[in-house]
């Protein structure tokens, strides 16, 4: 479901948390492999990040009840 919720995001946020998450990359090191400022990566990271958490809010819920 994560996948699927990932897949919804526009590219640009769906990029800059792949490299930032799965890469393990930090904001600089997005914004410099995507060749925008690093205010531009770690916007694209929040606003990612925040649609993700309305796409799949009881997966979250599931998390705080362990």
């Amino acid at each position: 479901r994560i996948q699927e919720a990932l897949m919804q995001l526009p590219e640009e946020q769906r990029s800059a948390i792949a490299l930032a998450f799965f890469s393990g990359l930090t904001y600089e090191q997005v914004a410099t492999k995507q060749s925008i400022p690093i205010g531009t990566a770690k916007t694209r990271i929040r606003l990612g990040l925040r649609r993700l958490k309305n796409l799949i809010p009881d997966l979250l819920e599931g998390e705080r009840d362990d």
